[in-house]
């Protein structure tokens, strides 16, 4: 064996065995985990009256952390972007729905009141009007 190969060799040896015995990285260096949901923000409008209301919810929301959990599931994850009534009549409520995870990842789903739709969806429109909060106020 020559002397170039030996000493290549030796060095990536030395260079694993000082790589083997740094310290690990901190935990908060690792990848945060897809899914966690970090905000919900809730537009809704129509209705009788032709509303326009927005409800928000995030960490700091009290009562949120039950719906960020379902949102950020991936039942939730998996749903259409939209559910559409076969029959667009009728005063009803039009809703959009957009999650924002962790890692700049956003979801949005459509929807309008009564339209058959996954049960999750409903209980996230359900508890978001229920506990979020109402960021805007409507224009006089």
């Amino acid at each position: 064996m020559g002397r170039i190969a030996r000493n290549t060799i030796v060095t990536l040896v030395a260079a694993c065995g000082v790589a083997a015995l740094a310290p690990a990285a901190p935990a908060a260096a690792s990848p945060v985990p897809f899914g966690s949901a970090t905000k919900i923000v809730l537009d809704r409008s129509g209705g009788f009256a032709g509303q326009k209301d927005s409800f928000v919810v995030d960490r700091t929301t009290v009562g949120g952390r039950p719906v960020l959990r379902t949102a950020g599931s991936w039942q939730f994850r998996w749903l259409r972007n939209s559910y559409q009534p076969q029959n667009p009549c009728c005063d009803r409520y039009s809703y959009r729905v957009t999650v924002s995870y962790r890692g700049g990842y956003r979801k949005t789903v459509r929807t309008v009141q009564g339209t058959k739709a996954p049960r999750i969806l409903w209980d996230v429109i359900n508890e978001t009007e229920r506990v979020g909060v109402r960021p805007f106020s409507p224009a006089p």
